[in-house]
């Protein structure tokens, strides 16, 4: 298989006539098929294609990470120009997100629209929560298992049940696992679930104990010392080729974890291109 996957949101950018904008989407197009996976908050997917050149109406599906608004800003609108898409989400990416910032202050942090106004646009929803492969040798994680006792989704999240607010662990968030030859390239929107926990799932699941290497948001920016040590610990004994963070790595974790790992970690941005 070939494989590229080009970034077509991220925080920030370092090419004039490309946009940044808080969120993540990256363009996977492996042989003949393209794969969007996620949208970012606003437009700037939109955006940012066109000043590439992608035609976003003949993708061959769409992956989304999670339920939050900086992975599902555009997915109404690239669901309209692509009738009958078939649309990859955990079945839990519609329930209701929020952040609390102050006690009692509840900021909603959701997707913004329903399962059924997807369907309306003329999707294929396909609701995923176990370990999937929906193109060969191409998987969607489903339901992360939370395994070590070191990550958590982050703090103040929120999410109701049965008319309660209660924290929400983000049982939505999954990834994006591809099997080549030479091992798994693995892409993350927020890795609520642990990046680690993702990695270790992903290699189980397929059986394939290598990583060519990570894209993605890691949600470490509140990260403990104790954490970023320990996941450090781990990415070291998987000796991953290479390690692409983004969006909600955080300044400090990503420039502590760039310090440790070197040549193999780098800032991922919108417009770069990772070829496999």
């Amino acid at each position: 298989m070939e494989l590229q996957i080009q970034i077509l949101v991220e925080n920030t950018t370092p090419l004039p006539g490309l946009i940044g904008e808080y969120g993540f989407s990256a363009l996977v197009s492996a042989d003949d098929k393209k794969i969007l996976f996620d949208t970012g908050s606003a437009d700037a997917v939109l955006k940012n294609s066109k000043a590439l050149g992608i035609d976003l109406s003949t993708l061959d599906a769409l992956v989304i990470s999670h339920g939050h608004f900086d992975h599902t800003g555009a997915v109404l609108t690239v669901a309209a120009i692509n009738p009958g898409l078939p649309v990859y989400g955990h079945p839990a990416m519609f329930t209701p997100h929020y952040v609390e910032r102050m006690p009692g202050n509840l900021i909603s942090i959701g997707a913004g629209f329903s399962e059924a106004e997807l369907r309306l646009k003329g999707a294929d929803f396909l609701a995923i929560n176990t370990f999937t492969e929906i193109m060969p040798d191409i998987f969607f994680c489903g339901e992360v298992p939370r395994i070590n006792d070191f990550e958590d989704a982050g703090a103040g999240f929120r999410t109701e049940v049965g008319g309660q607010v209660v924290e929400d662990h983000i049982a939505d968030d999954s990834a994006l696992a591809i099997r080549l030859a030479e091992g798994l390239v693995i892409i993350s929107g927020c890795a609520h679930a642990g990046l680690i926990n993702t990695l270790n799932y992903c290699m189980e699941q397929t059986n394939c104990h290598k990583i060519l290497a990570f894209i993605g948001g890691t949600h470490m920016a509140m990260a403990s010392e104790t954490r970023i040590e320990k996941t450090l610990a781990a990415l070291r004994a998987m000796d991953i080729n290479s390690i692409a963070v983004a969006h909600c790595t955080g300044f400090m974790p990503a420039a502590i974890m760039k310090q440790a790992l070197g040549t193999k970690l780098v800032k991922a941005e919108t417009g770069m291109i990772f070829q496999y």
